[in-house]
């Protein structure tokens, strides 16, 4: 075959998949988007506020304690001098923003790489007369081009933001849309072999998602030990070599995105020689075993208990993570500049500790939030692969396959506040106890357990009018971390930061608020309800 006939019909498909994710890139694109627009004018205003003070000197005592945190250098890496506010968005906010990027490109790009060959997609496409070639190169140079937006808007951002700020040179803020490019290509590429190598979606992700992971450590690895040749074996560790603020080095952009080529070359290979459906890596997704099931929440439980360990271990892992740097960024919170500035991210007039665990428990109740979520939805996967349509044929009424998936859900949830409460608290409690750090790190969490039944309720209200917009539901998971961590920065009224799953919890100090949990819990026995009456109701999908 010549290469025409490999990729004919290369066209139409990306016209097609361009239009299948345009509402899934746009959940990722347009938050962090704003998010970085952001940063720049808050550092001026919290950290360089004060007369004469550009942004650009050194001395600041703000940026010496950021980067003399052992805590912050944990999370976001090493800050170069002299520490300008250009050099504070591509240390703190840029780091966010990779992370979220190379989330966006392993999530989008298992999506329309492997599932869509689980689901039969794929086939019907090369029915239609398609190149061998287009299942694989559509979906890449798609998600490509969404990061390539993303880096773009980013770029384009920093570079207007530069005629006010003086300490953001434009040059820097195009250097730091290349490193969003060359991450989200990278981790696209690393989810293309992952894609290759697994048997299933199903195995894909969590590979992939294992990838972004190991990435990290590995850059905070070159970062405690000062390995400069490390940064090149992670994607997160690239930014460090371009630069941006500081040198802003084209050459290392120029080798990473030769980098990134050749990971997709290698899963091209992979993808020749793959036969369709099938993988490199052994199946585990079936067993020979026979399991003795007694009744459907039993097989729920079952079929639940290794999603649910690979949660409580990364929820382990970050509570451990943050716990570990309670002091040294409660010490930089003692600095006026620095609690301004978190007086934007969270509530003010809040005691700096209520503040602070506020902060880090809402980034740790979204990841809980996201495993709940997912659980309950599992039943419009199910439905979608026709699975739900067995099990109502032999006999088990639609009612229990709901009501046991939300109770499943909520359990999930649960565990894993609690677990993620209780790690925190024992990890503060080797740094710091006063102002009833420990007890706030417990409570804080568990507390939020209302939020959590909310974003179920409001999953499980979909999957039973319409399951296939479940996207919706990370749309509301999205909003409510916008609104917390971000909607401060970005000027939101309070009423609007307030409309989240996230953020409500008890404090043990003072008189307990319970008028937004008690709102939360009806919101997820109300979202309950609807989903249960519009599911027993309409009619199955079916995997047809």
């Amino acid at each position: 075959m010549n290469l025409r006939n490999d990729l004919r019909g290369l066209g139409r498909a990306l016209r097609l998949t361009a239009r299948r994710l345009r509402v899934q890139a746009l959940a990722w694109i347009l938050p962090l988007w704003l998010g970085m627009a952001s940063f720049a004018p808050a550092y001026q205003d919290a950290y360089f506020s004060a007369a004469g003070d550009a942004g650009g000197a050194g001395g600041n005592a703000v940026v010496e304690a950021l980067r003399a945190s052992p805590g912050t250098r944990l999370l976001y890496g090493e800050l170069p001098d002299p520490g300008t506010i250009g050099q504070l968005v591509q240390w703190e906010g840029a780091t966010y923003l990779l992370v979220c990027t190379a989330l966006m490109a392993v999530l989008l790009t298992c999506r329309l790489l492997r599932a869509d060959e689980d689901e039969g997609l794929i086939e019907l496409l090369r029915s239609a007369g398609t190149g061998r070639w287009v299942p694989f190169l559509a979906p890449v140079l798609v998600i490509w081009a969404a990061v390539g937006v993303l880096a773009a808007l980013v770029g384009g951002t920093l570079a207007a933001e530069a005629a006010q700020i003086e300490s953001l040179p434009a040059a820097g803020g195009w250097a730091l849309a290349g490193v969003t490019a060359v991450v989200g290509w990278g981790f696209a590429g690393l989810a293309a072999v992952a894609c290759q190598l697994a048997r299933s979606a199903a195995g894909a992700r969590p590979l992939a998602l294992a990838c972004v992971g190991v990435a990290f450590m590995v850059r905070v690895a070159a970062d405690q030990w000062e390995l400069t040749w490390l940064r090149w074996l992670t994607p997160l560790g690239w930014r460090d070599l371009v630069a941006p603020y500081t040198d802003d080095d084209p050459m290392p952009l120029a080798a990473c995105a030769a980098i990134c080529v050749v990971l997709v070359a290698a899963a091209g290979a992979l993808y020749a020689h793959r036969e369709y459906a099938g993988g490199y890596l052994p199946d585990r997704a079936t067993s020979g075993r026979r399991w003795r099931i007694h009744g459907y929440a039993d097989l729920l439980t079952r079929l639940s208990t290794r999603t649910t360990l690979a949660w409580a271990a990364a929820v382990v892992c970050f509570a451990a993570l943050f716990g570990s740097t309670t002091e040294g960024i409660l010490e930089m919170m003692r600095d006026e500049r620095i609690a301004e500035y978190v007086n934007m991210l969270v509530q003010a007039g809040a005691d700096m500790m209520e503040q602070f665990m506020s902060l880090m428990t809402v980034m740790m109740v979204l990841l809980i939030a996201v495993a709940a979520t997912g659980q309950a939805g599992r039943l419009a996967a199910d439905e979608a692969a026709g699975l739900v349509e067995a099990e109502a044929a032999v006999g088990v009424p639609r009612r229990r396959l709901f009501l046991m998936q939300a109770v499943s859900a909520a359990a999930v949830g649960a565990i894993l506040l609690v677990l993620c409460g209780a790690v925190l608290a024992a990890v503060t409690a080797t740094q710091v106890t006063e102002d009833h750090a420990v007890a706030r790190a417990f409570v804080f969490t568990v507390t939020q357990l209302p939020g959590v039944l909310a974003a179920i309720g409001i999953a499980l209200a979909v999957v039973g009018v319409a399951p296939r917009r479940f996207g919706l539901v990370w749309a509301v998971i999205a909003w409510s971390a916008f609104a917390r961590l971000l909607g401060g920065m970005m000027d939101l009224p309070t009423w609007a930061q307030d409309l989240s799953v996230l953020g409500h919890y008890l404090d043990v100090v003072g008189d307990p608020d319970w008028v937004p949990l008690a709102v939360q819990t009806a919101i997820g026995v109300l979202g309950t309800a609807v989903g249960l009456v519009a599911y027993r109701r309409r009619d199955l999908s079916g995997a047809g």
